[in-house]
């Protein structure tokens, strides 16, 4: 019977290989289906499997369901290529319906059960998904990292689809990079293999890519022939999401021809698909598009109204959580992984040293006396016991590896749940206060001096708070920023008159003057305006902190070769010798205390130093106790 049900499995699973259009039409989960009562095990565990690859672009819902009931047997039966199909399917599933965290975790957990059955065929899959989560979220060049690495286990193993999905993806990451010349280089390859593969669903998929590439180089014409040509074999596969994005692009280059009745046409049928099977990503892509048709029509209301819609599906997909949680999933990858293998090469190269000492003991003493024959089989025999003791340390330390892995995970959940509460649960509330105390305030005229200092009190204490807040949100945010980052000219001149003009009220609350003291001639540095911004509001910010008033605190600019310098010189309390070893680190407060009672968090220095680094600048101070305090940072000239 066992035989029967896994040649019937394995007949059906050539016949859909051959023909992608059968493998997705209904009848064919059905004959799925009826292999389900008869099977059991590992083969029921396949079963599963095949289902819900069936149902990915079909019925969302019922791939998930097959999927965790394949996740669950092969759990209890200790299936791990089981185990490494339902976590990949799983992962597909949550992704089509855009949840994309949930997603990524998934596809983390498969690669890590596939990288330990050392199953190359899986983790090439399974990378190609995880690159996949980077492409939705416009990160291309992470994706292409993992799509490199995919091709080169396809390329070992001589795995002709693997690498057709390889190129085809990496050619999507260059479109979204741009590179239009070496996208289609790859969507070419890719078509190539499919083509000689007779793959039908691989080659409609292709083509779809290839339409969007025509598009993005302004080719409506040759992008509509193509979407329009193969338009039938998407319908004809019942490809939801595929048929969606077509419905869309087919729109797209009607709008580029003006042609609006039809682009509202398509994006109406894309519309109705995308609602009736959640794919919210194409969702959030058919509302903007249907706003820019509908702005070009002159409709502008009801383009305000789609544009707000799109804005709102789009944040639901892709807000600072997600964002966040998906970062902290690929630095917890890379982290464990970099510590297992570290651990285990320093285990092996002990274990080599061992092994190398004995085997030397042993020839020693065999050159010396063949005669103690006795004695050498004891040491090998020794030896050998030896090796056994530290096969079993080794699998010891990696079982403890793994406990402090998971509770890595739970510790670095929680840090995410704070961060949480910290923009939301948190920040929400004081806006409403300081909100609704403004509005008291202005409807209540008759309110006296008492009263409005009250409500003024009120108001300042929430801007404080919120700004204690928006601190640690920053160190957060650069602890998981990347490092290289995109530099752009910037004019320093503008900016200094600038951070001047915004702490004018401030310093004259305080009774201190804030000058330049600098040529009006622009420089221009290599940096980013954002950032630069933000280094000098924290320096001046901490000098008026400090400064006692009818004092002066000066700004200055200077080209030193093919440097520009910036300074502030103030006339504070300056740094003694234990400030100066904490000065740049988080959460340190200086032995001076603020001259109005402001709130100092200990942040603002430590996120001015992580700034100037990260625009490849230097930062230092100058600094005699009782005389001020001049802060110097120093960027390239672009």
């Amino acid at each position: 019977m066992r035989f029967l049900i896994l040649l019937s499995l394995v007949i059906w699973v050539s016949i859909s290989s051959s023909t992608a259009q059968s493998k997705q039409s209904i009848s064919n989960i059905d004959s799925l289906k009826s292999l389900v009562q008869n099977s059991s095990d590992s083969l029921l565990v396949d079963v599963y499997n095949e289902i819900s690859w069936s149902y990915r672009n079909i019925a969302i819902d019922s791939s998930i369901f097959y999927a965790e009931l394949g996740l669950k047997l092969s759990k209890e039966i200790n299936y791990l290529n089981g185990i490494n199909h339902s976590l990949n399917y799983l992962g597909i599933a949550y992704r089509n319906r855009s949840n994309y965290s949930k997603a990524l975790a998934l596809f983390f957990e498969a690669l890590k059960s596939s990288e330990y059955s050392k199953d190359l065929e899986e983790i090439s899959y399974t990378l190609i998904n995880i690159g996949n989560i980077y492409i939705f979220q416009t990160n291309f060049n992470g994706a292409i990292d993992y799509f490199q690495r995919a091709l080169e286990n396809a390329k070992m193993i001589d795995n002709k689809s693997i690498m057709a999905y390889c190129y085809l993806n990496i050619g999507r990451s260059l479109v979204g990079l741009e590179q239009f010349e070496l996208a289609e280089e790859n969507y070419i390859k890719a078509q190539e293999i499919r083509l000689n593969m007779n793959d039908l669903e691989g080659i409609v998929i292709s083509n779809v890519d290839m339409a969007e590439l025509y598009i993005k180089q302004n080719l409506p014409n040759k992008a509509l022939k193509l979407l329009k040509d193969n338009l039938v074999n998407v319908e004809k596969l019942n490809h939801t999401s595929t048929l969606s994005i077509s419905y869309i692009n087919i729109a797209r280059t009607y709008l580029m021809k003006s042609d609006l009745k039809e682009a509202k046409e398509y994006i109406r049928k894309s519309m109705i698909l995308n609602k009736a099977h959640g794919l919210k990503n194409n969702e959030s892509k058919a509302l903007q598009l249907l706003s820019e048709i509908l702005e070009k029509s002159q409709d502008y209301d009801q383009a305000l109204f789609y544009f707000k819609q799109y804005v709102e599906t789009k944040d639901s997909i892709f807000n600072e959580e997600n964002t966040r949680k998906i970062e902290s999933l690929h630095a917890q990858y890379q982290s464990e992984k970099a510590e297992v293998e570290t651990k285990f090469l320093r285990e092996q190269t002990r274990l080599n040293e061992v092994i190398i000492k004995r085997q030397r003991a042993i020839i020693a003493l065999a050159i010396i006396a063949c005669v103690l024959f006795l004695t050498v089989a004891i040491v090998a025999f020794w030896s050998s016991n030896e090796r056994k003791k530290l096969n079993a340390q080794i699998e010891e330390q990696k079982e403890k590896t793994f406990k402090h892995n998971n509770d890595l995970i739970d510790i670095n959940n929680e840090k995410n749940n704070l961060i949480r509460i910290l923009s939301h649960d948190l920040r929400a509330p004081i806006n409403n206060i300081k909100g609704l105390t403004e509005i008291h305030q202005s409807e209540h005229k008759e309110f006296g001096a008492k009263e409005n200092q009250t409500l003024n009190l009120i108001k300042s204490e929430s801007d404080r708070i919120l700004s204690m807040i928006s601190k640690i949100l920053n160190v957060e945010a650069l602890n998981v920023e990347s490092k290289n980052e995109n530099l752009e000219k910037v004019g320093v001149v503008q900016v200094l008159d600038e951070t001047i003009a915004s702490f004018s009220t401030a310093a004259k609350a305080k009774n201190i003057t804030v000058e330049g003291n600098y040529p009006k001639e622009e420089l221009i540095i290599s940096g980013d305006k954002v950032h630069l911004h933000q280094v000098l509001e924290n320096l001046v910010s901490n000098a008026l902190k400090f400064s006692q008033p009818n004092t002066t605190i000066v700004l200055g600019l200077e080209q030193v070769g093919q440097t520009v310098q910036i300074s502030i010189q103030d006339e504070g309390p300056g740094l003694t010798e234990d400030d100066k070893a904490k000065i740049f680190k988080k959460f340190q407060t200086l032995s001076a205390k603020p001259t109005a009672n402001e709130v100092s968090t200990g942040l603002g220095l430590s996120i001015v130093k992580k700034y100037v680094e990260q625009m490849k600048g230097k930062i230092w101070y100058e600094s005699e106790l009782g005389k001020g305090t001049k802060f110097i940072v120093q960027f390239a000239i672009a």
